[in-house]
């Protein structure tokens, strides 16, 4: 093998080697954190859990149907429902079934839709419908409202809040995919502290 190219493949080598004893260092310790984050939403007050509708199929993001008939919105498709039944089970297995959850969920199809198949049941709010296209005033809605439900559901019972990626994202700060949940612990203005991101199912098996 040429000089040139034996360097560059023992280098190559190397690097290989040296991303998968990282990644077997990161297995464990994102595990521990991950396990960190159950117990706090089971043993700390005042937790909120943030997160976005299952997988969807394509449409319009911003179009609602305030009559609840769905009409012109984008739906979950079938792969959505089932990780919204998979979120569901991931708590019902850490012993977090819905009689010990709060629920409030944008009031948009696919929302209403995430939260039912997960949880069974929902408080739907127009307020925490997609804000992204909005103007302004919009999203300062979205945001009062979030922050009146964090402060409504103070306590010890973890409060699960659904809306839209760009809602979450104005709130926390955070950007989560299908499957993960923004863990956050309110104040009492309604305001939220971001203690991880859980990952509840691994979207990579749908």
């Amino acid at each position: 093998m040429p000089l040139t190219l034996s360097i560059l493949w023992g280098r190559s080598t190397r690097l290989a080697l040296h991303m998968l004893a990282m990644l077997a260092l990161a297995t464990p310790v994102f595990a521990q954190a991950q396990s960190e984050l159950w117990t706090a939403i089971k043993t700390q007050a005042n937790i909120v859990l943030v997160g976005r509708h299952m997988d969807t199929g394509r449409g319009q993001g911003t179009r609602y149907d305030p009559s609840g008939q769905c009409e012109g919105e984008v739906m979950l498709s079938e792969k959505g429902r089932r990780q919204a039944h998979a979120m569901g089970q991931a708590f019902e297995a850490q012993g977090m079934g819905p009689e010990k959850l709060h629920v409030v969920a944008s009031a948009m199809c696919r929302m209403r839709d995430t939260a039912m198949l997960a949880f069974g049941k929902a408080t739907l709010d127009p307020a925490l419908r997609e804000s992204f296209s909005g103007s302004g005033a919009r999203q300062n809605e979205f945001l009062d409202a979030a922050e009146a439900w964090a402060r409504k559901h103070r306590g010890t019972t973890p409060l699960v809040l659904l809306t839209h990626h760009p809602n979450i994202a104005a709130l926390t700060g955070e950007q989560p995919d299908y499957g993960q949940l923004v863990v956050t612990e309110s104040d009492e203005n309604g305001g939220l502290k971001v203690l991880g991101v859980l990952r509840v199912f691994n979207p990579g098996n749908f």
